[in-house]
């Protein structure tokens, strides 16, 4: 039967933040504009902020105590060569989008705290030491992008894995919400009106609250 997995705003955010990395990588690699960066930066930022509080009011599968992390579970899941009896992420799916959440999160921080000796400087470097600026500068360069990279690939890895080998539906549900599942009568997250008028809350709230903290953190060192 088919169920609802992935409600709308979290597969909004999913797309959204591959929009955002794949502008913020192209802004770097290809047109050289830290400017581009700094914005595509910003929004991964708003992105983060919103999946994390949306982590405990979205639907069913997207909140956080939906996959929690457990090395119990994620060795009984490799015994079961792969059998997972819930329709949301698996446990090694589970380490997975946690570590991702954590790299970005880290990667944006340091972002925000770097100067690149070139013009740009983070709306945070002002803020911390000089030392602590190079350090910052240092991760988001040289450490944190390839952590990130080596993640987003064995991400893109695992899901062509279950795509091609397990034959799951992963695109498709991200894409449209529902997968199809044989096993029983599971919860199924809720997304209707009130649902996504409660995420374009969050969101509105998410965007503002890095909106300001940015705006007056540049205004504040300008003044």
């Amino acid at each position: 039967m088919q169920i609802k997995v992935w409600d709308l705003p979290t597969r909004l955010f999913h797309w959204l933040l591959v929009i955002s990395l794949c502008g913020s990588a192209l802004s770097v690699f290809y047109l050289d504009d830290m400017n581009l960066h700094a914005y595509c930066g910003y929004a991964v930022l708003v992105l983060l902020v919103f999946r994390l509080l949306w982590g405990f009011y979205g639907g069913h599968w997207s909140r956080f105590t939906s996959f929690i992390p457990s090395v119990r579970a994620s060795l009984a899941y490799l015994r079961q060569n792969g059998v997972w009896q819930q329709p949301g992420h698996n446990p090694l799916a589970a380490w997975s989008v946690w570590a991702m959440l954590i790299v970005l999160l880290l990667q944006v921080a340091s972002g925000l705290c770097a100067d690149d000796d070139a013009g740009f400087s983070g709306p945070l470097s002002a803020w911390v030491s000089s030392y602590s600026v190079e350090l910052f500068t240092y991760y988001h360069a040289d450490i944190g992008k390839w952590l990130l990279f080596a993640l987003i690939g064995l991400h893109l890895g695992a899901v062509l894995f279950q795509v091609f080998y397990r034959r799951q539906d992963l695109l498709r549900a991200m894409w449209s919400g529902y997968r199809w599942w044989p096993l029983g009568n599971p919860e199924r997250s809720s997304d209707d009106a009130r649902q996504r008028l409660k995420a374009l809350v969050i969101f509105s709230l998410s965007t503002a609250l890095v909106l300001t903290g940015i705006y007056v953190l540049q205004t504040t060192v300008n003044s």
